[in-house]
């Protein structure tokens, strides 16, 4: 009897010690979501880092533009971390390997610059069965996934401040197999209306030659732009000389 007393105490005690936390508090285990800092001000700040980011964006030569949409490249992304003290470290590179297809992995961290406290991670690849890296060097494929990998752990945390911007939040570096394809040709021009359906006495819209038709060597039409040419006694009554006649 006295075991089985013993041994019930035993369990019972362990009952109440799982329930106990292991940090010795009796507090509540439950974790709600409270604001950080008022919104108002997040906002502001945010437009604030929104509108310099336009600004550096509007003045770049060659901004990647898809289909009326902007995409920002790494050192855009590397531009938005600076503005909140965020920088984006390579942890790991790697040689991945698909059957036939070999290419390079990377890990990537973001770092907020004060505290060193890591705030988002990414993992990315480049591979060699993509259009734009089917035949580079491993090395450079290696290279890329580093900056898509950085690119990706900086945008896990600034992405909401680049749409406020009006900027798509995919990294440019992950469009990186539309941006390299050859854009599709021009559709052809539409033809020149014809002289009759230009006006109806056989004159393109705008002429103002004499007569029914229009003279390209015409110095006061305005559509052959050049100027007027002073009359001499054989010209033409409108002062230009026409070789057709």
């Amino acid at each position: 009897m006295r075991a089985n007393a013993a041994m019930s105490e035993m369990m019972e005690q362990e009952t109440r010690t799982d329930l106990v936390p292991t940090n010795g508090s009796t507090q509540d285990l439950t974790l709600d979501l409270t604001l950080a800092r008022d919104p108002s001000a997040v906002l502001q700040e945010a437009q604030r880092a929104a509108a310099a980011l336009k600004d550096v964006i509007d003045r770049k030569a060659k901004p990647v533009r898809l289909n009326g949409e902007t995409y920002l490249e790494f050192e855009d992304w590397q531009t938005v971390g600076r503005f909140y003290g965020v920088a984006a470290k390579v942890v790991e590179t790697r040689p991945v390997e698909f059957g036939e297809v070999r290419g390079w992995e990377a890990r990537a961290v973001a770092i907020h610059a004060a505290s060193g406290i890591e705030v988002s991670a990414a993992d990315s690849m480049c591979l060699n069965d993509e259009p734009n890296w089917r035949n580079k060097p491993m090395f450079q494929l290696r290279s890329m996934a580093q900056t898509r990998a950085c690119a990706k752990a900086l945008r896990n945390v600034l992405a909401w401040v680049v749409v406020l911007a009006g900027y798509r939040p995919t990294p440019a570096e992950e469009m990186d197999w539309v941006v390299g394809q050859a854009a599709p040709a021009p559709a052809p021009a539409p033809a020149a209306a014809s002289a009759a359906q230009a006006n109806g006495n056989g004159k393109p819209a705008g002429c103002t030659c004499a007569g029914k038709r229009h003279h390209k060597n015409n110095p006061k039409c305005p559509l052959n732009g050049f100027g007027f040419v002073s009359p001499k006694p054989e010209a033409h009554p409108d002062g230009w000389v026409d070789p057709d006649v």
